[in-house]
């Protein structure tokens, strides 16, 4: 089974992490159109107020820790198995999974 995530940083990756709780055999692909895969939005206050001086520390993980497609994304057309991206087009094929599964 393929599981194809759309969007990093918080939800995205609470969503891969916890599909690959649930299976550790399928395949987890994340596409994240940022260059922030994984970013404490909770801790950005603090940066704001001063209390965490370097954006960077609230950067959990980089691209390079993952298997990523970062800055990539442009468009998903609704059930269809090719991702349209910003450099052409790169083919994924996946079921279609129950939410169900994942709660």
């Amino acid at each position: 089974m393929k599981i194809v995530i759309v969007g990093g940083v918080a939800g995205g990756a609470s969503a891969a992490a916890r599909a690959r709780r649930l299976s550790e055999d399928v395949s987890i692909v994340v596409f994240e159109r940022g260059s922030d895969v994984s970013f404490a939005n909770c801790g950005l206050p603090y940066h704001i107020g001063g209390k965490i001086p370097l954006r960077q520390s609230l950067i959990l993980k980089t691209p390079e820790d993952f298997k990523f497609y970062v800055g990539s994304m442009s468009y998903i057309a609704e059930h269809c198995e090719t991702l349209l991206t910003l450099n052409g087009r790169l083919c994924n094929h996946w079921q279609k999974m129950d939410s169900r599964r994942l709660r």
